[in-house]
Formats: structure tokens, C-alpha cells, sequence
């Protein structure tokens, strides 16, 4: 066999362990995107649970507090507008974070400056514990329930391993 067919060989051998090769990558990458994409409707449906959970919490809290009488007590639920009650009982929380996945939402920037806020709260709330506020008062200061202060406060504290 001639030299010059040795070397085709060997070329066309190398080609093909490289076309296999970047299938092989492209496949991993594909299988890659899909698990993600499953992870974060998981996390749509943790998120929207949560939601639904502080909702009753909060309405739970309402009733006791009603069951309770008006009478001279502090109030121990925070205030939540109908707007708020609204969008949770529509799953509004769940269609925003659909829309997150889809890459239909806003700019980057934006969620970059709502973390920022969300970063600011907490350390709001650790600032007036450190003051010496209550669950309570913390709740009605920065508008937030008081099932999400409870238990931020908590996380906030727990030693950290």
C-alpha cells in the first residue's frame, strides 16, 4: 500500500474521531440544558408553594387575630395590600418566573437591582434586630410578613457549619 494512502487513512480516521468527538460534546451540552431547564421548574413550583404557603400563613394569622378579638392588642400580621393577595391567588409569582425561564422577562439589570433590594432588606431586618426590634415591629417596617421575618431572622442566626 503506498505511502501517500497510509496518510489518507490516518487523515480520514482523524477527521472521523473528531466529528464524534464534537457530537459527543453537543449531545452533553443538549442533555446539559434539559436537566436545567427541569431544575428550574422545579424551583417555579417550590417558589410558587412558598407563596401559597406565607398567603395562608398570613390568612391563618388574620383569623387567629380575629378569633382573638380587636380589643387593645397589637396588630401581629403585617399589612398586605388586595393587589398583593391578588397576584398570588392568580399564581402570578409562578407566571413571572415561567417567563423568567423562557427568557421572556426584563433586562438583567433589573433583577440585578431587585436583588440588590432584596440584599437591603436584610440588612434592614438585621439592623433593627440588632436594635433591639421585635419579629413584629420588623414585619410592619419593612411591609413584609412576619412568617418571612421569623424565619430569615432564624436562618440569619443558625451557626453557620
Amino acid at each position: 500500500m503506498p505511502e501517500y494512502l497510509d496518510n489518507q487513512m490516518l487523515s480520514m480516521l482523524f477527521d472521523a474521531v473528531l466529528i464524534v468527538s464534537l457530537v459527543g460534546l453537543w449531545i452533553l451540552w443538549w442533555r446539559q440544558v434539559n436537566q436545567r431547564k427541569k431544575i428550574e421548574i422545579l424551583l417555579i413550583d417550590a417558589s410558587t408553594q412558598l407563596q401559597e404557603a406565607t398567603l395562608m400563613l398570613n390568612q391563618a394569622l388574620v383569623k387567629i387575630q380575629e378569633l382573638q378579638g380587636e380589643g387593645g392588642q397589637e396588630e401581629v400580621v403585617p399589612s398586605i395590600n388586595s393587589q398583593t393577595i391578588g397576584q398570588m391567588e392568580k399564581g402570578h409569582f409562578k407566571y413571572e418566573i415561567e417567563n423568567k425561564v423562557r427568557g421572556e422577562t426584563q433586562h438583567e439589570a433589573q433583577e440585578q437591582s431587585q436583588s440588590t433590594a432584596n440584599i437591603s432588606q436584610v440588612a434592614q431586618m438585621l439592623r433593627l434586630q440588632r436594635e433591639g426590634a421585635t419579629p413584629e415591629n420588623i414585619s410592619k417596617k419593612l411591609n413584609l410578613p412576619l412568617a418571612q421575618i421569623k424565619l430569615m431572622l432564624m436562618l440569619q442566626s443558625s451557626p453557620k457549619a
